[in-house]
């Protein structure tokens, strides 16, 4: 996994857009959870979001609006 050098968007709110659901299965709907990092792993570019309650997941950049 590789961490981008990206500070354009780490550290800044993002919006969801539908649902998706987080490491430990809960859904989510309409947060804007915390951009924590910018990775690329195994092609695909994914945004690691911590949401208000502490929890994270990983997140595609078409899930979300920043």
């Amino acid at each position: 996994m590789e961490t981008l050098n990206s500070a354009s968007v780490v550290g800044r709110h993002c919006r969801i857009i539908g649902s998706v659901r987080d490491s430990q299965g809960r859904g989510r709907f309409n947060e804007e959870p915390l951009i924590v990092r910018e990775v690329d792993n195994l092609g695909r570019h994914m945004y690691l979001v911590q949401f208000d309650d502490g929890s994270t997941t990983f997140l595609f950049p078409s899930e979300v609006v920043v």
